[in-house]
This record gives structure tokens, sequence and C-alpha cells, in this order.
């Protein structure tokens, strides 16, 4: 589809396929949250669908912003929703906010709506997880409209199709990274959805983190767009890594609360942590070599970064989920 394409305009502004796509994802896993909460305190559940969407758009705007902290610096940050450069804009072509940020304005909401009624954050969380890995997945499949979630460029001929591949306005071929993103988060969605009323409390919004997380630090790493960055550092695969390591130490501090027959060995622990810290390394200098050596193939690379999100998936799922 052509980039910046307009369905329609809502209240003036113009609403391309991916705001339609986003939107529609966003309500579709506000109705599953509202589905999945129905037997906890209604008034907790109440408060916590009025503060999800306004925090979650602050969230995402202001995690957006502070991944752009020195073009805001410059442009002044009264254009905290109104930039003078469209592509930065919160309603630009690269709709400027983040999904990082939205999610942690959802968490917001449901920690402040338990405190104020009583209710379980835990609980709440567990209700919004599915419904953010639809819409995330929705987000990701309308991002072909905009031009983003491409990959590197596609040398072999054979492989030049969708949804393999999409082409762009000057007939070079790129990976549908977008495509595969949102095809992980489908699956993500799917494996709550399936094992949901089989875990603990809270253990399903933990789960959709080690699982989001793990896919992507590698799957940011195939993109070759208008990802965000912090000079050579991309935020989104770093933001995925700090919040493994705090999901960790969160499972570590609270493993003496539990029965001496239901922990983990620290032995084992300390060998796990010991091996996440390896994976940390290993992604970094992967990172750099995929970027500026000549004696890594660029398929042997993913291979090995490939090889390293599951050693975190399977590492996170271990402490977190088993601690």
């Amino acid at each position: 589809m052509e980039e910046n394409a307009v369905l329609f305009e809502l209240f003036g502004k113009p609403v391309s396929p991916y705001a339609a796509f986003t939107a529609i994802g966003a309500l579709l896993g506000f109705c599953l949250f509202l589905f999945l909460a129905r037997k906890q305190k209604k008034p907790a559940v109440t408060l916590a669908a009025v503060l999800a969407v306004p925090l979650g758009l602050l969230g995402a705007r202001a995690f957006y912003v502070a991944a752009r902290w020195s073009l805001f610096a410059e442009i002044g940050f009264h254009n905290f929703f109104r930039s003078a450069e469209e592509d930065y804009a919160y309603w630009g072509s690269a709709n400027g906010a983040a999904f990082w940020g939205a999610a942690g304005g959802v968490a917001l909401a449901a920690f402040c709506a338990a405190k104020l009624t009583r209710g379980k954050t835990s609980a709440l969380l567990d209700a919004f997880a599915p419904g953010a890995a639809l819409a995330l997945a929705l987000s990701r499949f309308g991002e072909f409209s905009i031009g983003e979630g491409i990959g590197p460029d596609v040398s072999v001929e054979g492989l030049r199709f969708f949804p393999i591949a999409v082409v762009n306005e000057w007939e070079e071929w790129k990976y549908a990274v977008f495509l595969l993103e949102g095809i992980v988060a489908l699956i993500i969605f799917t494996v709550l959805l399936a094992r949901g009323g089989a875990l603990k409390e809270g253990y399903k919004a933990r789960l959709f983190l080690v699982l989001f997380c793990s896919s992507q630090i590698l799957l940011e790493s195939l993109r070759r767009d208008n990802f965000l960055r912090w000079l050579f550092v991309r935020v989104s695969q770093l933001t995925a890594v700090i919040v493994l390591a705090f999901l960790i130490l969160f499972a570590i501090l609270r493993r003496a609360k539990k029965p001496a027959a239901e922990r983990m060995p620290m032995k084992q622990v300390a060998a796990c942590c010991v091996v996440f810290l390896l994976l940390v390394g290993a992604m970094i200098v992967l990172e750099f070599a995929l970027d500026k050596s000549e004696n890594l193939t660029v398929p042997m690379g993913y291979l090995l970064e490939t090889l390293c999100a599951v050693g975190f998936g399977i590492v996170s799922y271990r402490l977190v989920m088993k601690n």
C-alpha cells in the first residue's frame, strides 16, 4: 500500500490504515480485558479501564519523546503532542508513539486502580496481558501502510515476494519484519489464552513479558526502518533486556518467601544469572559484528542472535516462572 495513505479524516486529522489497525487492536484488547476481568471487583475493573486509555496514550508519547530527547530539546518540549516535523508528530507518518510506553501506562493504570479500590494489581495485569498481545499484533500488521517494520535488502531474487518481502517506491525489496512481528504477537496471544487458566495469579502478565521481551531482542535487530535509538543502541531491544532483568531480580527477591521445597536451588539461580549476563554480552558483540565485521556473514549472525533470543527466553522463563 502507498505510504502515508489516508482512509478518512477524524476531527480534522488524517487517519491512516496504520492508525486504524492500531485503534481496532486497542479496542479489541480493551474488550478482551473487560471479559477476562469480569469476575474481579467491579470498581477496580471499571477504574482500571477508565485510567488505561489516557495513561496508555500519555505513556506511549512520553516514551517516544524520551527516546527522541535530543530532537525535542531542539524543537521545544511544547511540541510534546504536536511536533514541528510531521514524522515525529503524534498523528504523523511514524505515529510518534511507542508500545513500551503504552504498556507502562496501562500497568500504571492497573496499579492505581488496585490501590484505590483495594483490588489486586497482579490480577488486573493478567487480564490486560492477552489484549496487549492482540493489540500489538494488529498494530504490527498495520505498519505495512507507513513503510515501517521493514528489514534488510532481499538479495536472493527467489525470495522477493509477499509475505517474505515487500517492495518500496524505489523498487527495492525488503524483508517484511512487520509481518513476522505480528505473527509472533499472535502466537503470544494464543499461548496466553491457552495457558491462562493453568497459571497462578500474576503469572500470565509475567509470561507475556518473558515471551515478548525474548522475541523483541531478535526482531528489533532485524529492523532497518525508523526504529527508536539512543546513539547506536536500539531502544526497544535495550528496554526488553532491562525488563527481563527486572523480572529476574523481582523473582529472586521473592524467592525467600516461598517454602523451601518450592525454591529453585541457589546454585541453579546463580548459574542462570551468569548465563543471562553472558547472553547480554553475546548480543552486544553480535550487534557490533553485524554492523562492522566483514568476517561474520549476515545469515550466521542472525542465526546466532536467534539462539541468543531463545536462550534469553529459556533462562528468563526458569527464573521468573519456575523460581
